[in-house]
């Protein structure tokens, strides 16, 4: 992994294997920013392209500055970088505290598919295509045969995406939590789109008597999301959801102690590599490739890559794991050290 502290601006770009023909990762903005803390964002992107044998590397962009200084650090980057965004060797995407419109200098150099930045009701079609996935994956583990509960732990865009996917296949969503704490009730979709639009984190407030946030962790449902942030997941949460369903949605959501209980107690687990692939299926598809096209592409791949390590004697997520390693072996000299867990 190659940390690279920019010339610029304050800040940093991280590169994780080394000759890779393209990297991608997001952009991320804060003064306190430190490399330590990206450098799993970094794994859990290139752990995903491998798990679908593309040759690409993870990466990721820390700039270091007080958010009143993004649009000057933000030009400082385009232009010191410019070569590696012309060229397509290095792509980027909104992270933390950046949206398309601060970033736009850096992204009018960007041809993946325009698509997955559409809006679909409220979310990107990039947050419905990893719904789409996440979805897939708790199915195949929880088998409902009727109506199913889920958890949505870190709600938000993605979850609005996840809960009228799980609507889709007959299921509904009865926890939500955010950083302002859990609620439980019969959630539609709908109804979680107007608290949504109307509080962010604190629509829990509204929906219903809101308890502590670690409460989402019962396991009184079928299937349990989580994604928040690295390591959402640790220890004491795993040990909570018993045999529960796991799907990770996000970067290293589930912490190394955490796997390690869940691989103990045999429960099921998504890894957040494998249940987010749907984007990186779009992004270099042909433009008139229709969204109904991607969308059955990503739950596909999802069902195959579930199918060949589901049933490994040391579980889903080591399983895909020890797939995608496989791959990196192929065509690095030496592998990564460190997997993508918080």
């Amino acid at each position: 992994m190659e940390i690279k502290q920019l010339e610029s601006t304050r800040g940093f770009v991280i590169y994780d294997l080394p000759e890779a023909e393209t990297y991608v990762g997001p952009s991320r903005l804060g003064a306190k920013l430190a490399p330590a803390n990206a450098e799993m964002l970094v794994r859990h992107q290139t752990y995903l392209f491998a798990l679908t044998e593309q040759r690409k590397s993870g990466a990721t962009i820390g700039l270091k500055v007080d958010p009143e200084d993004t649009g000057v650090a933000v030009a400082a980057v385009a232009s010191e970088l410019a070569d590696e965004f012309v060229s397509q060797r290095l792509l980027t995407s909104p992270g933390l505290r950046l949206n398309h419109t601060s970033l736009e200098p850096v992204l009018r150099y960007d041809n993946r598919n325009p698509v997955t930045a559409e809006n679909r009701d409220g979310v990107t079609f990039d947050q419905e295509l990893v719904a789409v996935g996440a979805t897939t994956c708790a199915s195949y583990f929880a088998k409902p045969s009727g109506d199913w509960r889920v958890a949505i732990e870190g709600f938000n865009e993605t979850g609005l995406a996840i809960a009228r996917e799980v609507e889709s296949l007959g299921g509904h969503v009865a926890k939500i939590s955010t950083a302002k704490g859990c609620v439980a009730g019969n959630f539609d979709s709908s109804t979680l789109v107007d608290a949504w639009m109307d509080s962010g984190p604190s629509c829990v407030e509204s929906l219903g008597s809101a308890s502590k946030p670690w409460e989402i962790w019962k396991a009184d449902v079928d299937a349990i999301f989580v994604g928040s942030k690295p390591g959402a997941m640790s220890g004491e949460g795993a040990t909570s959801v018993e045999a529960t369903p796991i799907v990770a949605t996000s970067a290293a959501a589930i912490s190394s102690k955490a796997l390690a209980i869940l691989r103990r107690n045999g429960t099921p687990v998504g890894a957040d590599f494998l249940s987010v692939v749907g984007p990186s299926l779009a992004w270099w598809s042909p433009e008139e490739t229709s969204v109904d096209d991607l969308r059955s592409s990503t739950a596909d791949t999802v069902s195959a890559l579930l199918e060949e390590t589901t049933n490994h004697e040391d579980g889903a997520f080591m399983a895909a794991c020890y797939m995608a390693e496989a791959f990196l072996d192929s065509w690095q000299d030496e592998r990564p050290f460190g997997r993508p867990l918080g």
